[in-house]
């Protein structure tokens, strides 16, 4: 069983996992695929995630809400992002500390079911473009790492007003 997930806003993979034996002895539960997991305390606190797994486990330190059919998943996983850094700025102390309490009286306003659909289409969308964007910028970067290489090395020479430097 997954046990432990990364933290990353779309839960995909994991880095290690806990035997039935275990999940029985501990506080770990079975979370379905779909779920919006939050983080409840430490550097984390507030951290949203949504679950691509069809079987993962997560423990005390994270909540995972399952939405109901009028809700749309993908929808208040991107509204909870927003709510949660809300919810920080009420939780005292360094490391925040959040509880169930905490997260169940922060009120949300949710469109229609066909219009949050659209809304987290437009932003898995924008997600997607930036994904991309930020490849490609770590693609230059490389590209420049690679090319001061070689010309602070001599190994290429840089032609200046037709004289080589």
């Amino acid at each position: 069983m997954d046990y432990f997930w990364e933290i990353k806003r779309f839960v995909d993979s994991v880095n290690e996992y806990i035997t039935e034996l275990g999940l029985q002895n501990s506080s770990a539960k079975i979370v379905k695929n779909g779920s919006i997991l939050v983080a409840m305390y430490g550097a984390t606190a507030g951290k949203v995630a949504l679950n691509m797994l069809d079987s993962a486990t997560v423990n005390q330190a994270v909540l995972a809400l399952e939405p109901k059919e009028e809700f749309h998943n993908l929808f208040l996983f991107y509204l909870l992002e927003v709510e949660m850094l809300k919810a920080l700025l009420l939780v005292q102390g360094g490391q925040p500390n959040l509880s169930a309490t905490i997260i169940k009286v922060i009120k949300i306003k949710v469109p229609a079911l066909l219009e949050q659909q659209k809304i987290a289409t437009v932003l898995t969308n924008a997600d997607k473009e930036i994904e991309l964007l930020e490849q490609q910028l770590a693609d230059l970067h490389q590209e420049k790492k690679a090319l001061m290489q070689v010309l602070l090395t001599g190994k290429k020479r840089v032609v200046v007003d037709g004289e080589v430097v």
